[in-house]
Parts: C-alpha cells; structure tokens; sequence
C-alpha cells in the first residue's frame, strides 16, 4: 500500500509523535497499522477507536506524517470489514438511531426562516440541536449587521463530516451534491459555517469529490472577524476577562485557521487574550468518537484544558466548536471558569444577551447518547 511504504520510509521512530498524543502512548501502533492496512495482520478495535484525530502527532513530526494518515483509512478498511456499530451509525441522517432526531423529539429546536441570500449560514447539526447558543448569537449578529443571509439548518442538512471521519463516507457522499446545490438554488455568495467539520467538509472535502464550488467558503470566525474589520459590527460593550482562546483541532492543525477568532477578540474592549498564537493547544477531547466510545477518558483530558487556562491566570474560555464547547462545559461543571462561543462572547459585547441552559443541554445530550448507543456509560460513570 503506497501510503504505508511513504509511512514506514519516511519515519524515523523518533516518538515525538507519541509524546505528545493524550491517547497513545506505544510506537508499536505504528507497526500494527503498517500490518492491518496492508492485510498482513488483524488490529484490535481498541487501537483506531481510541484516536481523537486532533492533528497533534502531524504537527510534533519532524516529517509531517503522524498516526493520524494511517488511524483514518484503518478506520474505513475496519467498517468495511466489520460493518458499522450503532456509535457510528448515530450521525447518519438516516439511521435510526441518528443523535439529532433524537434529540429533536425531546426538546423544541429553534426554526429558522427559509429564503434566498446572498450569505448561507450553516450552524449545521450540533449548533442546531445541542449548542443552540451558537447558531442563535450568530443569527443575531447578523441581524445586527444588516447581512443578506438564510440559515441552512436541521439534520437534512448534515454536512457527512463526522460520520466519514468514524470511517462510514456514506452520508457525505449522499448529501454532499444535493447540500451544494441548495446553496446555489438560494442565490449565496458565501457560505459560513459553525462547525470546523463542516468547514473541512465544504472547504477541503466537497471541492475533491464534487468538484470547484462557484461560491466562498468562511469559517464563522472568518466572517465575524471581517464585518468588524468591515465596520459592520462595532462592539461597544466592556468585558474585562482575561480570555483563554481554546484552538479547535480541526479548525486549527487541520484547516489553518486561527488568527481570525484572535482578531474579533482583541477588538472587544476590556477583554486580554492570553494565548495569542495556537503555540501548545491541544485538544479538548470529543472528537475522533472519543467522547461517545471513552465518554469519561474524553472528559479528563478536556478538564487539562482548564488547568491550561488556570495557569496563563483565566478566568474565561472561549471556543468556536459546538464539540469542543459541549465537553468543555461538561467538565467544567465546578469549575469557576467560564465557557463562552465565540459569537455568543461577540454578541454580549454588542449588547445582544441570549439565555444559555448548560445544564438542559447536557441533560439532553447525554439521555439521548443513552437511548442512541447501546450500553453507554455503564463503563463510564457519568
């Protein structure tokens, strides 16, 4: 297999890559999925499902390479071979046990006016079902910026991402063309997206599979940080926190994208950030499956990203990820301090305030990963 030769050729088993991954801590993974990938040797589920593909052991190699381009088509050759588990199978739009229909039928989810714009907004599923305070504070900064926009939300819509990075590209293969061309059909100049998922879906994924998409591509970020700079969102508000500004994975290692959520920051009067470049981020722990298959594992390994905040002297943390939000503000629950997205912080420094339920949103949350997977957390005490 062309990708194990450029692997095992290019490795030197420095064990950098180790060194700093929070899930592994053997070199001879490396060997195992050498030995699976090319059909010599069978692996242990154990071994893919405990990677959070966060983009860690990529940027520690000194040869760009990491476990990571090997965990992801080991993860498609194990369905393929081993069919899909019903954790995987849970944010496919069609399956039974989908997590947002789910989710759907125990609380009301908010509905969005359906209609042509210049801007697509795309909260995608977690904005839309679990943390609602993200699509709902960017909503209202659009509003507030008198932006042409419709908001493209609800599980029909769902971007595939994180159903093809558990190994099953089914969804995104089924929904990629047809959400493309009801971008097109509402006339959007540009497309926004909440999700770092959905981002890389959109940006990096559809354009490979579907072809040059005739319309932009901006994380929200991207897009907040430019009505600023544009003079159509003026903060006005004074929020004296010291901010810990919590880079997520696939936003950041995977897309490159990092310095605009700085930007809107800084422009927020009273606020200090204290991390200025993504230098030593890391991962909060919910992505990769983890926060489904290792549910209390995913949980400490978020809880040393408040130990992070504590140390630079925070007493905020702000992220864009709807992931990266959810298990942050679960293991934060004592903890003193606070959890804020991105355009929920921006909307309360321009004056906007939006009622928040933490403890709904987890109550939610977790009864439906109960009635959606089987066995859930008897293993995990949450």
């Amino acid at each position: 297999m062309e990708l194990v030769e450029k692997h095992r050729s290019s490795c030197t088993e420095c064990g950098q890559c180790i060194e700093v991954c929070p899930r592994y801590n053997d070199l001879g993974l490396l060997e195992r999925l050498y030995g699976y990938l090319e059909g010599h040797s069978d692996i242990d589920g154990d071994s893919l499902l405990r990677c959070l593909t966060c983009g860690l052991c990529k940027d520690a190699c000194p040869e760009g390479l990491g476990i990571k381009m090997l965990i992801s088509p080991a993860r498609q050759k194990w369905v393929s071979e081993h069919g899909l588990t019903d954790r995987q199978k849970m944010v496919d739009p069609e399956a039974e046990n989908n997590l947002f229909k789910k989710i759907a039928e125990l609380d009301e989810t908010p509905v969005y006016e359906e209609r042509s714009g210049s801007v697509v907004y795309f909260p995608g599923c977690a904005g839309t079902y679990i943390n609602k305070i993200m699509a709902q504070a960017t909503v209202a900064l659009l509003d507030k910026a008198a932006v042409d926009y419709t908001v493209m939300s609800g599980v029909e819509y769902c971007c595939g991402a994180v159903s093809a990075g558990s190994g099953d590209p089914g969804p995104i293969r089924r929904n990629g063309q047809r959400n493309i061309e009801e971008i097109r059909k509402r006339g959007a100049k540009t497309l926004i997206t909440a999700c770092p998922g959905c981002f890389k879906a959109f940006k990096d994924i559809y354009p490979k599979m579907f072809g040059k998409l005739d319309f932009q591509v901006l994380h929200v970020s991207q897009y907040l940080e430019l009505l600023i700079r544009e003079g159509k969102l003026a903060p006005e508000v004074v929020l004296k926190h010291k901010v810990f500004y919590h880079d997520p994975c696939h936003l950041t290692r995977v897309m490159g994208v990092y310095r605009e959520a700085r930007e809107v920051l800084k422009h927020i009067r009273g606020t200090e950030l204290a991390n200025e470049t993504p230098e030593n981020s890391a991962c909060c722990g919910f992505g990769g499956g983890v926060r489904v298959n290792y549910p209390s594992e995913s949980l400490d390994v978020a809880s040393d990203r408040y130990r992070a905040a504590e140390k630079l002297g925070c007493d905020t943390i702000i992220t864009n990820c709807g992931g990266c939000m959810q298990n942050l503000i679960e293991a934060g629950k004592d903890e003193r301090i606070e959890v804020f997205d991105l355009a929920e912080y921006l909307s309360l420094a321009c004056g906007i305030k939006i009622e928040r339920e933490d403890s709904r949103m987890l109550e939610l949350v977790n009864k439906a990963y109960r009635l959606c997977i089987s066995g859930y957390g008897k293993s995990d005490c949450l």
